[in-house]
């Protein structure tokens, strides 16, 4: 292993630690020493990857875009675009009890670094421009142009909302609730744009 993989190893390693701790008990409660600690690699190392907390912050975005991606570029094999809003839904199910302890990962991070519109809050953005792109374009393509931007907000404001009601009350099972609910709403739309004169 040459020293530029070992550089690029150690960084992404730093990265995911960044952002597993800053999940579990956010950006500001995150120090450099609790990442130093948590990787293994000596404070001083961490310099040389990171020159101020910021660029942790930017590395976490980033890492939680890429993952995002990941899955969205994932979808792209299923033909179907109200399973493919399904499969995001799934997503809220599947983290139900991770989401219920600490929230959205991407939310919560969202949220923390856009507070007070500070420097951070254009980077903070990212991750939900994401989503909401997708999501109007799979709303397009069930049929529903004219109010695609609507629901498409509407989604990720519900799953966001349900992570956050989940994790005040500790209560997993409002996930489940609003994610079946969710599903019916996409399948009740996509059988409207079905019909005669159905499209929107």
């Amino acid at each position: 292993m040459n020293q530029q993989t070992r550089t690029h190893d150690k960084r992404q390693h730093l990265i995911k630690t960044a952002a597993e701790l800053v999940y579990r008990n956010g950006f500001v409660k995150t120090t450099l020493a609790d990442i130093s600690a948590e990787a293994g690699i000596p404070l001083g190392s961490i310099y040389y990857y990171f020159q101020a907390r910021e660029d942790i912050a930017r590395a976490v975005v980033e890492r939680r875009v890429a993952e995002l991606n990941g899955f969205l570029e994932k979808q792209a094999e299923q033909s179907n675009p109200r399973l493919r809003l399904e499969a995001l839904v799934g997503v809220w199910v599947d983290e139900r009890e991770s989401d219920t302890e600490f929230g959205c990962p991407v939310g919560s991070l969202c949220y923390e670094l856009a507070k007070g519109r500070g420097p951070m809050s254009a980077e903070a953005a990212r991750p939900f421009q994401l989503l909401l792109a997708w999501c109007e374009a799979q709303f397009r393509l069930m049929g529903c142009s004219r109010d695609a931007k609507t629901l498409a907000l509407h989604l990720i404001a519900a799953l966001q909302g349900i992570s956050l009601i989940a994790n005040s009350l500790g209560e997993s099972e409002q996930i489940l609730r609003e994610a079946a609910y969710l599903k019916r709403w996409l399948r009740e739309m996509e059988s409207r744009t079905k019909r005669p004169n159905g499209a929107r």
